[in-house]
């Protein structure tokens, strides 16, 4: 008795663990699917995302079987260009044709395998491209931001490991390497800004990418900001530059004319240069005196001529303190060459000033087509949007049904955010090209044209923000 109920009792837990294992089996064998992207009711600002779905079996999947429908249509039937089906994953991408519009749309998903076992889901989501792109997070502005730090750190102590081999083996000091190598103050004031700006625009999109509610135009205005740091002392002090070379260029000349008139009345080079930095009370005065300085040391005077040409930084002084040197180491009428080349420098000076003059009307033109640009774009922003509810009809015999057809197949609207931001960055653009145009057109050199940029660059921005933003 004992015996058969033994027999029995092994029976029945032999048939319970294979009917337990057959369910198993049948559970492992399940389709699993898992939606990636885009995520039940998740609301989205691109009309053609690229969505995603994982799905993990035990047999394999018969791609054949695989449907795919969006909105009622049969992707793989009718975009199957654009559709990828592998062992564990499905990815789609909207052609320019099948792009979404703005609302809801429904997904349906049904997987089969090799073995018959079919498994089906479907979902929504929502396009709305009012949405700020900025704020979906395809741009990690955050993690970008860590790896800039981060590379900037590394940076750092590489650069202070070098600094410390140096000053082991060939005891290098920073106070001995400026001495020998004097930097010019123009580097220092470009440098140390676009330092600060970089810092700041780092804080400034890590403030923006963590900060919710704020405005849309938020990084547009953080880079305006930066750039105006990087940018504004530099370009003031090209300005200034530029002043005080055309001072120092008037004032060379009426030098030259000054020794000229010194010379003829019976003085040598050479002390024509030493009563004049007595008298002399305009912008050579400073450098007149270290000439004279230099010539009671007994300095030859061709040499003393260029070397107080060298830091006023300009080719056309320069031309002439040269001519000027060998005219003297050379002999003859000296006072005669220096009086020449004092009225031809002056002449040209002259001639440029009007050039620039006559130039003036010219940048004023560009200023000019810049506003235009900047009225047409306001106008293409605000009046023509409300011109959406027209009624066509009233234009004469027009197929409306095939201009509706025609046209329902194009590119889905932008939202009114994007577009928007698409022309504050065109302006934007325009702004620094404008001004890098007039910087090399009217003074020959780009840097100059910065300021015309900045300029630029501010109206837009305050008649954006006002306007239009």
């Amino acid at each position: 008795m004992i015996k058969k109920t033994l027999i029995l009792i092994i029976i029945l837990f032999t048939f319970t663990n294979f009917l337990h294992i057959s369910n198993v089996k049948a559970d492992l064998n399940d389709i699993q699917i898992n939606i990636i992207y885009p995520k039940e009711n998740q609301a989205i600002p691109y009309t053609n995302p690229e969505i995603k779905v994982e799905f993990t079996s035990l047999s394999i999947i018969d791609i054949d079987k695989t449907q795919f429908i969006v909105d009622g249509l049969n992707i793989i039937e009718y975009d199957s260009e654009n559709i990828e089906i592998g062992s564990n994953f499905l990815t789609y991408t909207p052609s320019e044709v099948f792009r979404f519009k703005n609302g809801n749309h429904t997904i349906f998903l049904q997987l089969e395998d090799i073995d018959g076992k079919k498994n089906s889901t479907q979902w929504i989501f929502i396009v709305d491209t009012s949405i700020p792109i900025t704020q979906e997070g395809k741009i990690d502005v955050f993690t970008i931001i860590k790896y800039m730090i981060i590379g900037s750190i590394i940076g750092l102590i590489i650069f202070a490991i070098y600094i410390f081999y140096l000053k082991k083996t060939k005891k290098f000091t920073f106070k001995k390497y400026f001495i020998q190598h004097p930097m010019a103050k123009e580097y220092i004031i470009l440098y140390m800004p676009i330092i600060i700006a970089f810092i700041f625009i780092m804080l400034g999109f890590l403030y923006v990418s963590t900060t919710e509610g704020i405005s849309p135009y938020s990084y547009e205005y953080v880079f305006i900001i930066s750039f105006l740091i990087a940018i504004v002392p530099y370009a003031i002090r090209s300005q200034y530059e530029k002043r005080n070379l055309q001072k120092y260029e008037r004032a060379f000349a009426q030098l030259l004319f000054e020794m000229a008139d010194a010379m003829r009345g019976g003085l040598d080079p050479t002390k024509a240069i030493i009563e004049l930095a007595k008298t002399d009370t305009s912008i050579m005065k400073i450098p007149l005196k270290r000439a004279a300085e230099a010539i009671k040391i007994g300095r030859p005077f061709d040499e003393v001529i260029k070397i107080m040409a060298r830091p006023f930084n300009s080719d056309l002084i320069q031309r002439y303190a040269s001519l000027i040197g060998e005219a003297s180491k050379v002999g003859g009428e000296t006072s005669q060459v220096i009086y020449r080349a004092a009225k031809d420098m002056d002449d040209f000076i002259k001639i440029n000033a009007d050039r620039k003059r006559e130039l003036t009307m010219q940048t004023t033109t560009i200023y000019i087509s810049f506003s235009v640009m900047i009225i047409i774009i306001y106008l293409l922003l605000t009046m023509f949007p409300r011109m959406e509810g027209i009624d066509l009809s009233l234009l004469g015999s027009v197929d409306l049904e095939s201009a509706e057809a025609a046209t329902s197949s194009s590119v889905e609207r932008l939202s009114d955010i994007i577009i928007k931001q698409r022309f504050f960055h065109v302006i934007l653009i325009n702004s620094v090209g404008t001004g890098i145009v007039i910087g090399e057109f009217v003074d020959g050199k780009i840097k100059y044209g910065l300021i015309h940029s900045l300029i630029l660059i501010a109206a837009s921005t305050i008649f954006f923000t006002i306007m239009i933003l």
